[in-house]
């Protein structure tokens, strides 16, 4: 009797960033996302209100599995601090990209 009340008192919590988005972004090579994600991932957010996490995952969508997928997890305690970190993130990458086009 306590084990399922003390389950259900953890589903009465609620979650403390109820706002989420991901964003999977595919990269020709491993060594591209690798590099996209350390540049877009050394600056943290400003407080606690946003947390970003970062994961390289093998693509599945190209034939000879050499492409890679960034895949961005944004969690939010507002929607409004969802949408902010996530134009600035859209803005972040952009500049990565271009630079990819630049220098190949």
């Amino acid at each position: 009797e306590s084990r399922s009340r003390v389950e259900l008192m953890m589903n009465e919590i609620p979650d403390p960033r109820p706002y989420k988005a991901q964003v999977e972004v595919t990269f020709p090579t491993p060594t591209q996302a690798k590099h996209a994600m350390d540049v877009l991932s050394v600056d943290g957010e400003l407080g606690d209100k946003v947390i970003k996490t970062f994961a390289i995952v093998p693509s599945t969508e190209s034939g000879d599995g050499s492409g890679v997928i960034m895949r961005v997890s944004v969690e939010a305690t507002e929607a409004k601090m969802l949408r902010v970190s996530l134009s600035s993130f859209y803005d972040l990458l952009r500049v990565v990209l271009r630079c990819y086009q630049e220098f190949q």
